[in-house]
């Protein structure tokens, strides 16, 4: 709950490159500490517990530590400047691993996804707390033209991951609303007041995500939130979500007519939902295409090693700050083994993806593939909320063979 509520904290208010890892300031300290106990029980449970063991020596759990094998291995060749936070970030998300591992074993998918979001809603307090107390901390300034800004949530981290962050929470809450109790997979919630809780913390996320003004996040969110949802859509009441998806789509598209005079797809109706009026902000998915041309023409330089993680905000342009695709973010930090290690890995959170009988599991899985094609999405210096739930769903499933075949001494 402490690394959901701290890891996330990156103090910002402009577009202007500031690595909140470059220096060892009270924050970073207590990401270290934070990662250092993580580390230190996950490695324990390795050595003492055949369940941790279990869960990591299944596919996916194999696949996540070969992945952190290769970031540690290639962070040796590391660029001089960015060395030591390559390294040190390797090291980080293996312990992670291990740690999010040992929680399954011990607490089990429900106390570990409780905990996740009780950390992360008190991350949202704190966001909101500055956005509406202290608006010269808590509000970002990004510049959408040369001489225009537009103002969204920021303070505690750039608006799209706090979006992204609170996205997930909207996610995961709704799952444990709905999701079932009768397996040890499942975090399905009972309870009114658990259930009332629960509600004010989505209202919450929600705001949150409005505030941000991550478009981005949102139709991740939406496609996500239809796969959580896809095995309720069937009968009277899956014939009732659909024709109010479809009413609500025809009256935003009414909307749009109304509002600027033309037809809902003309240049000015597109332009309607753009933060700066320019089309060329759709087409250009906000200067991403430019972004991975300038990343692709790096990883070329340095196919089999990369850069080194969290160091593509010290190697591209300022614009840039990142690579804004998850496929190139690991091929930028680590090379091409790296990129497909990565690719199995999201094949599988395809299958499990689309296949889960848990809603926690489709939603976290389909957010971090949806959302992974235009953000670097997870897999930070520090992780957060995106990244340890996408550890949680890939080796939760791993619980139930785990459990056949430990003996109930070893449990």
């Amino acid at each position: 709950m402490l690394a959901m509520f701290i890891n996330p904290i990156e103090p910002k208010t402009s577009a202007e490159f500031d690595r909140a890892t470059s220096s060892l300031n009270v924050l970073t300290l207590a990401k270290l500490g934070l990662a250092g106990l993580a580390t230190f029980w996950g490695g324990l449970a390795f050595l003492v517990s055949p369940r941790t063991r279990g869960i990591l020596f299944s596919l996916p759990g194999l696949g996540l530590l070969c992945l952190g094998i290769v970031f540690t291995l290639t962070s040796l060749f590391a660029i001089e400047q960015n060395a030591t936070i390559s390294r040190a970030s390797a090291l980080i998300y293996l312990g992670y691993v291990l740690f999010t591992a040992m929680a399954l074993a011990t607490l089990g998918p429900r106390k570990l996804v409780a905990a996740v979001v009780c950390g992360s809603c008190l991350y949202m307090l704190v966001t909101w707390g500055l956005f509406v107390l202290v608006p010269e901390l808590g509000t970002f300034e990004e510049y959408v033209s040369a001489t225009e800004t537009v103002k969204r949530m920021g303070g505690t981290g750039h608006p799209n991951n706090i979006a992204k962050n609170a996205i997930t929470i909207v996610l995961v809450g709704v799952a444990m609303y709905l999701g079932r109790t009768d397996s040890i997979t499942s975090v399905g919630i009972r309870g009114s007041w658990k259930r009332l809780f629960l509600i004010g913390v989505i209202t919450l996320a929600v705001a949150t995500v409005i505030a941000t003004l991550s478009r981005t996040a949102m139709l991740a969110g939406f496609a996500a939130a239809g796969v959580l949802l896809i095995d309720r859509l069937y009968g009277r009441g899956g014939m009732a979500v659909g024709i109010l998806a479809v009413a609500s789509g025809a009256v935003l598209v009414l909307g749009i007519s109304l509002f600027t005079g033309e037809g809902p797809f003309s240049e000015t109706a597109v332009s309607a939902v753009t933060k700066s009026g320019d089309v060329e902000e759709i087409t250009s998915l906000t200067g991403r295409t430019t972004i991975w041309e300038e990343a692709l023409s790096f990883i070329v330089q340095r196919p089999l090693t990369g850069y080194g993680m969290d160091s593509a905000a010290s190697v591209m342009s300022r614009e840039a700050t990142g690579t804004h695709n998850l496929l190139l973010h690991v091929t930028f930090s680590a090379g091409v083994i790296a990129c497909g290690l990565m690719l199995l890995l999201l094949g599988w959170s395809l299958v499990f993806g689309t296949t889960s009988p848990q809603e926690w599991i489709r939603a976290v899985l389909v957010y971090v593939l949806v959302s992974g094609l235009v953000e670097d999405t997870i897999l930070e210096s520090f992780p957060t909320t995106l990244t340890m739930l996408w550890f949680a769903a890939l080796l939760t499933p791993a619980l139930i063979g785990v459990n056949q075949q430990v003996s109930p001494q070893d449990i």
